[in-house]
């Protein structure tokens, strides 16, 4: 008997496991309205235990792919805040914390201190929640048939099993303090709500709030920061009922935003854009909004200016301009798929409740119906649990959570069924997302990154994070090579100063993107020209750099940092200095004889070159050229000007050249002997 009984449970896993694309699979629950649930043993999951039916309940899902669920209304207008995890793997809810009963007022304990006695009071009507980078789970807000909701943030600690109160009042009602904005303030709180879970993580880990309802709707957008537990009131006024600035469409302004609203959709996009579709703003809306978190902008994407749009589903699986699920609200069982789309289930419209799926794809900005009913109101069918079926369907559904698995499928619990907000179910349904209905025709979106200010003579690498693409031709204006093909092209070499534009051309099967960013690669100035003079046993570098290391024989010398070094040992010597922009020069001198009493170039054979003294000078220097015939002299400051040029004609071998050093200043100088073959630098003093 024992083999049997798991014999058919481990059929009912495969059912689970393998639903097939395109249908909805009944997993858990009831299929009737009022569910009581069953607890179970706290922390012991089990495939009989399930929450009971709530409406307008909180959802997470975690970092490790669990799906959570916290608190709702009940069919009888109890409220609640037991805390439940669910495995999508092993189709088993656990009650994690949290009461059993209803209407709890909870135990707030000590702001910012966790406890396991702590505990937020029971909530529900769609409280916003996060789940932050470290899997902590974050909730805001909410109700409890007051018509007064409120402002506190709680984190939930997965690991420790324990809640914290991190912001905000410990009664309803609380007032919003909203500072001034764009500035965090740790006195900053948005003011009680509901119908708020218009809420994001973005790619940093900040926690996204927008609007809600606190008996009128709101448009204010708030930004918290875990690392500082503040609240910055980001845009939107901070009175309710805003109005809507719709400016012109697909285009960011700083004066776009949406008008005050509860009750929406809302997803992030691939490239960390937030987006929210509909609500309720005294009258349903199908108005689609993206916010740019990097330039703090609102952009109207799809839909209408006025409420009461009326659904045009089209043909299914099909996209189209036309297409639109109407004007909605409570549609908040909504998910972004692996592929960055957005999807949502039903919600209220101005004709009743839906139970039709739709997809939006981000690359055409076109919404396609894919399942359910056309018509408001549709009845259920609900088949087999575990058994996916063409037939089955939910029924028309408002105010549900929904979770996503990252592998196609789309899971969502609950809601209000019809008749509208008198009912509440605690069913668990999954649809498997068919990648041949609603294809996307994904064009591909050029971006990439790259160190783009660089000195003259090296190279950067380029970071590819283009999405949909599978060729590339980048053009690289300036540089060596100018054109690649690669993913990622990597040793990109500017040798000039000046500003380089890059293009990037991301193309494919459905058509291409360019980016090109002008002046995007800086290549600073040449350093200062470098050199080393030896005076007796010191070795002087040209002065005005922001650092300097010497080195002797190839080996950095400790310490030697200062423009000049005092040679302890023979050998060749060579000196990096950096400027400003961390550019580096370099100058080398060979052959150095320590603790020489005349300044002199020597060749390899041991034969003098040159010498030339005094050093320091008065207003004359002697070159003595022994074996060079010299062509020209010339001396330049430390700062890299020429202040003295004297061409030599006539052969000079074995001649002593004196030089006019009556019009400098005193300074440290370098004089630059060219012959035919090298030039030759030498520092000396001008007393």
């Amino acid at each position: 008997m024992r083999k049997i009984l798991f014999l058919l449970f481990a059929l009912s896993q495969y059912q689970f496991t393998f639903s097939q694309p395109g249908e909805w699979t009944w997993m858990h629950g009831s299929s009737a309205p009022g569910g009581a649930g069953n607890y179970g043993t706290m922390g012991i999951p089990a495939p009989a235990n399930e929450p009971p039916a709530v409406y307008e309940p909180m959802e997470w899902t975690d970092l490790n792919g669990n799906f959570w669920l916290y608190g709702g209304r009940s069919i009888t207008g109890d409220f609640f805040n037991a805390l439940w995890k669910y495995n999508p793997v092993t189709n088993e809810w656990v009650w994690v914390n949290g009461l059993n009963t209803p209407n709890d007022p909870g135990n707030y304990g000590t702001q910012g201190v966790s406890s396991p006695l702590n505990r937020p009071p029971s909530r529900g009507w769609a409280a916003a929640t996060w789940t932050d980078l470290n899997n902590n789970l974050w909730v805001f807000g909410g109700e409890v048939g007051s018509f007064s909701g409120y402002n506190d943030l709680w984190k939930y600690d997965i690991n420790l099993n324990e809640w914290t109160w991190m912001k905000g009042s410990n009664t309803t009602g609380g007032a919003g303090v909203y500072g001034t904005q764009g500035v965090p303030g740790i006195l900053n709180n948005p003011g009680g709500r509901w119908e708020c879970a218009g809420s994001w993580t973005d790619n940093a880990g900040d926690l996204w709030l927008f609007g809600g309802y606190n008996g009128a709707p709101w448009n204010d957008l708030w930004r918290f920061q875990i690392s500082t537990n503040e609240w910055t009131w980001m845009k939107g006024s901070p009175f309710s009922g805003a109005t809507s600035v719709y400016g012109n469409l697909g285009v960011e302004d700083p004066a776009n935003t949406p008008s005050s609203r509860a009750s929406y959709s809302r997803w992030k996009d691939l490239n960390g854009n937030l987006w929210l579709f509909g609500g309720d703003i005294y009258g349903q809306k199908d108005d689609m909004w993206k916010y740019n978190p990097l330039t703090n902008n609102w952009a109207w994407m799809s839909g209408d200016t006025l409420p009461g749009a009326i659904p045009n589903h089209g043909t299914k699986c099909v996209s189209s301009p036309s297409n639109t699920p109407g004007d909605r609200m409570e549609n908040r069982a909504c998910w972004t798929d692996q592929n960055g789309n957005f999807w949502f289930i039903g919600g209220n419209g101005s004709a009743g409740l839906y139970n039709d799926l739709w997809k939006y794809c981000t690359t055409t900005y076109e919404w396609t119906w894919v399942s359910g009913d056309t018509s408001p109101n549709g009845p259920g069918n609900w088949g087999t649990m575990g058994v996916s079926s063409p037939l089955n369907k939910p029924d028309a559904r408002a105010g549900s959570s929904a979770w996503f698995d990252g592998n196609g499928g789309l899971y969502f619990f609950g809601g209000s069924a019809v008749p509208y907000a008198t009912t509440s179910m605690n069913d668990l349904w999954k649809f498997v997302i068919d990648p041949s209905c609603a294809f996307c025709n994904s064009l591909p979106s050029a971006i990439f990154s790259a160190p783009n200010h660089i000195c003259p003579g090296t190279c950067t690498d380029f970071n590819n994070i283009s999405l949909n693409a599978t060729s590339f031709l980048w053009t690289f204006a300036g540089a060596n090579p100018s054109t690649s093909t690669d993913v990622s092209p990597t040793n990109i070499c500017y040798n000039t100063p000046g500003t380089y534009t890059v293009s990037l051309i991301a193309t494919n099967a459905n058509g291409s993107d360019t980016l090109t960013l002008n002046n995007f690669i800086t290549v600073y100035p040449y350093p200062a020209p470098q050199g080393i003079a030896q005076s007796g046993d010191t070795l002087f570098a040209n002065q005005g750099a922001v650092s300097y290391q010497w080195y002797h024989n190839g080996i950095s010398i400790p310490g030697a940092t200062d423009y000049f070094y005092v040679a302890t040992e023979s050998g060749d010597f060579n000196v990096v200095a950096t400027d400003n922009n961390n550019c580096e020069v370099e100058a080398a001198i060979f052959d150095v004889v320590a603790a020489i009493e005349h300044d002199a170039y020597w060749d390899a054979t041991g034969n003098m070159k040159f010498e030339f003294y005094p050093n320091p000078a008065n207003d004359h220097m002697t070159i003595s050229t022994h074996q060079l015939n010299v062509n020209s002299i010339s001396v330049y400051n430390v700062f890299g000007e020429k202040v003295i040029e004297s061409i030599l004609e006539e052969d000079n071998t074995h001649a002593e050249i004196k030089l006019d050093l009556s019009s400098l200043s005193s300074a440290f100088y370098i004089a630059s002997i060219t012959t035919s073959s090298c030039v030759y630098q030498i520092r000396f003093i001008k007393q």
